[in-house]
């Protein structure tokens, strides 16, 4: 899986965020994971999350690690991303910054297309003792994505239902039922659950149009 970057950093934006948000752009055109989480990139090298876990020193380290890893995706040194993102994901475990870290090496992995390690690092980011906030809920997200992209429709359902039960995503939420709702085309009960949920949800207005014709179609199919 490809993605077409735009060469260099706008002028007066701050090159961590705008690593955040190229990486948050390539999962939203190829429709598989959101990277709304990355937002919160900020929130942790701000080291709000992490006073409980490292001592300041440690804080100091492991901030800087990490981005370096985003700078090095920013300039599509992805060898180099993977290998800060590695560090930190192995050294800083069971904190917020190594939980983010081996989220974002599976979506590096997942975007290079080896969708086998994408799956080693989201299972690390979801069990991770420092996977708190968002992260979880989108490692989840991006297991679905790598399954998917194995063609294990199964296990991909079972990862966004896992998502779904996360109320630290839940914006994520209406996305997911969708999703969810396609994979479970073979099985009209479950994909017109979905869709009524969609449909009675008052948050998911951008999805209400796209369910109605979903259900219509399932019910036509009967």
């Amino acid at each position: 899986m490809d993605i077409k970057k735009k060469g260099g950093v706008a002028e007066g934006v701050d090159p961590l965020v705008d690593g955040v948000v190229r990486v948050r752009e390539f999962f939203s055109k190829n429709g598989t994971v959101v990277m709304a989480c990355c937002a919160a990139i900020i929130i942790f090298l701000g080291g709000a999350l992490i006073y409980n876990n490292m001592r300041e020193s440690s804080i100091r380290k492991a901030q800087e690690v990490f981005g370096v890893g985003i700078l090095d995706y920013n300039a599509d040194r992805f060898d180099e991303a993977l290998a800060s993102f590695g560090e930190a994901a192995n050294t800083y475990r069971n904190t917020p910054i190594g939980a983010m870290s081996a989220f974002m090496m599976g979506s590096v992995y997942l975007q290079q297309g080896n969708v086998d390690q994408a799956v080693t690092w989201f299972e690390a980011a979801v069990h991770t003792g420092g996977a708190g906030g968002f992260v979880k809920g989108q490692a989840l997200e991006g297991l679905a994505a790598a399954y998917e992209e194995k063609g294990n429709a199964a296990a991909a359902v079972r990862n966004l239902e896992r998502a779904l039960r996360d109320k630290n995503v839940a914006h994520r939420h209406p996305a997911i039922r969708w999703k969810l709702a396609l994979l479970n085309k073979d099985n009209p009960g479950a994909a017109g659950a979905y869709c009524k949920a969609l449909i009675a949800d008052t948050l998911a207005g951008s999805y209400h149009q796209k369910a109605e014709n979903l259900l219509a179609a399932l019910n036509a199919a009967k």
